[in-house]
């Protein structure tokens, strides 16, 4: 054989035999990135990148996760306070635990010393004060170490404050609303009014003749109220209306007014605007510094939380090490939400409505999520969920 013939034979084997290798190699390489550490590995890395992506939309980061996050070293050290947010279940909660009545009033917590089993949660032993719609004061909060605090998608708390709060619904609200509020709710008598004012975008439809007809109508069914019977229902004063409903609006979404100013007409109570709507997130934020140690209750998941918060509350304390975290029979609803009449009012029926109102909810939303961020009994997996359920509202 001619030897150039058999080097070209010796090239081409080696070409061969180097194929061959390479082929081996890169189903290794693919056998060892399909190992479930290495995939799991990858899963993660692609949540965290998607969940960064999300966070990003409220300039927020994962790594905000790790360093948000507070816990106080010593259990005996704990001073616990409960701060209610509106429309959040914090009514079930504050049956469920021996103090929960309000801790500005200088009264004392009727009923809820004495009828407590001996298996009484552990939480509503440790919880010292409650508070709701309220700023905590400044020497108070000094003396707190650790908050408990119940939260709700932000979108559905403003709808369902918004319904709570109108006094079209006071029949089954049982609320009693001053001619102050019924003046101000005159420019909304759907959420669609209200968010389109806030926005700008639409002249307010106001009726004063109907608005004073269902006034009226409200004061005739309603001659039986807190055990007092009226023998005639009262005078119907007439209704008046406001002088800029825009400017309401625009108060019930906080965009015009600081801490400061909600402050004030809380403390005067001045405003019949300064309710759930307006007393947001942001507002109870101020009572939840840093430095705090953060337990959070999820309306979605409310009995589930509850039970972890009890366990960590009670896992390195020898005093509750044996204790059962939450008895069946120590689980006490509340249900402050209602069947309202004519729900069409209290529902968005056109997607930019609902674009809308997410809109006006950004900052709102932002805080809600800075909040299960610090809570230290929840982790990643229901900081995404809690992302997901907001954008499921608001991707639409």
């Amino acid at each position: 054989m001619p030897r150039k013939t058999l080097l070209q034979l010796t090239i081409i084997c080696i070409v061969i035999w180097l194929g061959f290798q390479v082929v081996l190699l890169y189903r290794f390489n693919s056998h060892l990135a399909a190992a479930p550490g290495s995939q799991q590995n990858h899963t993660r890395q692609q949540h965290h990148y998607n969940l960064d992506r999300r966070l990003s939309k409220y300039n927020l980061t994962l790594s905000r996760l790790l360093t948000r996050k507070k816990s106080v070293p010593d259990d005996d050290d704990r001073v616990i306070a409960f701060l209610h947010i509106g429309k959040t279940s914090g009514s079930t909660i504050s049956v469920n635990i021996r103090r929960g009545c309000h801790e500005c009033c200088m009264q004392a917590c009727t009923g809820r010393t004495d009828g407590w089993t001996l298996n009484e949660t552990i939480a509503s032993q440790r919880i010292q004060s409650y508070y709701h719609k309220e700023f905590i004061p400044h020497d108070k909060l000094n003396q707190i170490t650790t908050i408990v605090t119940a939260v709700r998608n932000p979108i559905s708390r403003f709808i369902s404050a918004f319904a709570y709060e109108h006094p079209l619904n006071g029949r089954t609200t049982k609320l009693i609303h001053r001619r102050e509020v019924w003046e101000q709710f005159s420019c909304f008598p759907k959420l669609s009014h209200l968010i389109k004012a806030a926005k700008g975008l639409a002249e307010i439809r106001w009726n004063k003749a109907h608005l004073n007809a269902l006034r009226a109508q409200a004061k005739q069914d309603n001659t039986v109220q807190f055990g007092k019977i009226y023998s005639l229902p009262k005078r119907v004063q007439e209704v008046v209306q406001p002088t800029n409903c825009t400017e309401l609006a625009m108060t019930a979404f906080g965009m015009i007014q600081t801490t400061k100013d909600v402050q004030k007409l809380l403390m005067y109570g001045q405003h019949p605007f300064v309710n759930h709507m307006t007393f947001d997130y942001r507002q109870y934020y101020q009572s939840m510094p840093p430095e705090k140690e953060l337990f959070v209750l999820r309306q979605e998941h409310l009995w589930k939380d509850w039970e972890h918060i009890n366990f960590l509350l009670g896992k390195d304390n020898p005093n509750y090490r044996d204790w059962p975290a939450v008895p069946p029979f120590q689980r006490v609803e509340r249900n402050v939400s209602h069947h309202y009449s004519a729900p069409e009012r209290w529902k968005l029926h056109e997607t930019q409505e609902q674009r809308w109102l997410c809109d006006l909810l950004h900052d709102e939303i932002r805080t809600y999520l800075m909040i299960i961020m610090r809570a230290v009994n929840l982790n990643e997996d229901d900081l995404r969920n809690a992302v997901i359920d907001v954008d499921r509202l608001c991707s639409i």
